[in-house]
């Protein structure tokens, strides 16, 4: 039996490991010929062949063979390493073959390197609220750069992803070529609102999803894989909705119940949405949501910490005032701020009794002034 324990991660455990190596030749020239390279494991396995020999005071490894690998049990091992909830099935085996060079005769810095190509198929994919169906990825690892490119369906519509991580850099960065059109004519589903858009905007918090899809560009993406090296993370994107209705939970809730609003359907029309992430945070263009016939508007940010620092601007509603002082605060808003986090964001409904109080006096005002303009019309007929 294996296991590994990493501090504040559950251990890594597997029934067995099993490596056989057949190598043999000279030590003197220093060229080996690898007869054979067995690596059995549940996520992993492996049968090679191939040399090692040295080139220029260094050694070079120089292999071929087929890898198979168990997406299933590979998931299961990103799971308990990070944060991420992926979770994958499939397993096939694809030939692959390896080039890889010492640095002062030691076996390290193998990413920057080493070339490496192979493939691997993937019956589902699921993350962040996202399906992907029977995909085939082939993978190369050259000068540093390594290159992937996913190709497949998602929730009916289609993803384009290459992605590519930069092995040369101090801290491995992984980047996406610039103005790419990642999906295309996605249908939207409550469990990517949760898990994807509710990490870029507030109202996706809770809500749940009657119908709609979206396009997602990326202009450039760079997201450092060390946690410390966060904060130079950046992107730029455009999410475009097309047809988007929710109903309201979470953070539109209480936004509708100070409207005074019993509608909870909302819509989306269709617009660009524009997200910069850089310093920490990720700042989004203005939005604008539909309920019945009145407009919120909200902008604002949320940090890589799902800390929230948003504005809704919503519409003053007959509802919120009455009647009377409706006639003069018709067209008028108010604006709320949204803070807490993603996972419980909050609404400072003082903030919004106050600005009512202050209109429904400026309402007041304007009534005298009409009232006393009237009077004096009265008087000099």
């Amino acid at each position: 039996p294996f296991e590994l324990s990493l501090p504040d991660k559950k251990p890594l455990s597997e029934k067995s490991i099993q490596l056989m190596i057949d190598l043999n030749g000279n030590d003197n020239e220093q060229k080996f010929a690898l007869n054979k390279l067995e690596l059995s494991s549940s996520p992993v396995s492996l049968n090679a062949n191939g040399t090692i020999k040295r080139e220029d005071k260094e050694h070079v490894l120089n292999a071929q063979g087929a890898m198979k690998l168990d997406l299933e049990a590979i998931s299961s091992y990103i799971r308990s390493l990070s944060e991420l909830k992926l979770e994958m099935t499939g397993a096939s085996e694809k030939p692959f073959s390896i080039k890889a060079t010492s640095l002062d005769g030691k076996w390290v810095e193998i990413p920057k390197r080493s070339e490496f190509a192979t493939s691997f198929h993937a019956d589902t994919i699921r993350g962040f609220g996202l399906l992907v169906e029977s995909l085939e990825v082939p993978i190369k690892l050259a000068n540093g750069l390594a290159e992937v490119d996913i190709q497949g369906t998602v929730n009916k519509g289609k993803m384009s992803l290459q992605p590519t991580i930069d092995f040369s850099a101090e801290a491995p960065v992984i980047s996406i070529p610039e103005n790419n059109l990642v999906l295309t004519g996605v249908g939207l589903s409550e469990n990517m609102s949760r898990d994807l858009l509710a990490q870029l905007h507030p109202i996706f918090i809770g809500a749940a999803v009657s119908q709609g899809t979206f396009d997602l560009g990326l202009r450039h993406f760079k997201w450092p894989l060390a946690a410390a090296e966060r904060k130079k993370a950046k992107f730029s994107s455009t999410i475009t909705f097309n047809e988007v209705i929710l109903r309201a939970g979470g953070l539109l809730t209480p936004l509708l119940e100070v409207m005074k609003m019993e509608e909870r359907e909302l819509t989306i029309g269709d617009q660009p949405m524009e997200c910069i992430g850089e310093n920490d945070r990720v700042r989004c263009s203005a939005l604008e949501i539909l309920v019945k016939d009145h407009s919120l508007m909200f902008t604002g940010s949320i940090g890589f910490d799902k800390s929230l620092d948003y504005i809704a601007q919503i519409p003053v509603t007959q509802q919120m005032v009455g009647g009377d002082a409706f006639k003069y605060l018709e067209g008028t808003s108010i604006s709320v701020p949204i803070g807490g986090t993603v996972l419980k964001p909050s609404i400072r409904k003082d903030v919004v009794q106050t600005a009512l109080k202050d209109l429904i006096i400026q309402a007041g005002k304007k009534q005298i002034t009409d009232q006393a303009g009237k009077l004096l019309q009265n008087l000099f007929k």
